[in-house]
């Protein structure tokens, strides 16, 4: 939940909107009947979050902690459905009600055994990017391990890895000062506050 809380606060922050919308993936298996079967039964939600200057990261969490439950209890639901039922302005190469994805994997270990085959994953470069910006986070035994998929049209490297440094620290701001209110958590790191306070502002002469 404060991963995706921050990952929404960033994106807030750096789009300047409040009416933030998030797509994020459920496994789509609540049935038992459907435990043996082979395949995709992903669907994916619609997580859409009101954020304000004036609330604390404590009192977005909990609301975006609503945000998820309510949508976990409707994940049964095909977001095909949707796009039918609320009629979306559609433009092509555009996903309809968000283009910024966040994929949580849990208890990823990298390799399995099935009846004496082993299965390892593998991890492959498709080239393309199905939304504008994916953060994807997979847990392990090291810990969590993440990366930005995004469309080249749109971001460069440098501003992907700056985006993920900011992410860093806000959360880490985030969980050291939970009632803070979100405007005044910082992004920045220690490097770009010295560039922008010092490097950039010597103005002295004599």
């Amino acid at each position: 939940m404060a991963l995706l809380t921050g990952w929404q606060l960033l994106m807030a922050r750096y789009s300047g909107q409040e009416d933030v919308t998030v797509g994020s993936p459920m496994a789509g298996r609540t049935r038992g009947e459907v435990e043996g079967l082979i395949g995709l039964f992903v669907n994916a939600q619609v997580l859409r979050t009101r954020v304000t200057g004036r609330d604390s990261f404590r009192t977005l969490l909990r609301q975006v902690r609503e945000t998820v439950l309510g949508a976990q209890e409707h994940q049964e639901l095909p977001i095909e459905r949707l796009v039918e039922e609320l009629k979306p302005e559609r433009i092509p190469g555009r996903t309809p009600f968000f283009q910024v994805m966040l994929t949580y994997q849990a208890s990823f270990r990298g390799a399995a055994s099935v009846e004496g085959v082993k299965l390892e994953a593998m991890e492959l470069d498709t080239f393309s990017a199905k939304f504008d910006l994916t953060l994807q986070v997979l847990e392990s035994d090291a810990g969590l391990k993440g990366y930005l998929e995004y469309t080249t049209d749109l971001f460069t490297p440098a501003t992907a890895a700056r985006m993920a440094e900011h992410l860093r620290v806000l959360l880490q701001e985030a969980v050291a000062q939970p009632n803070e209110s979100v405007a005044r958590l910082p992004l920045l790191t220690t490097a770009e506050r010295h560039e922008i306070l010092v490097a950039w502002n010597a103005t002295r002469a004599p």
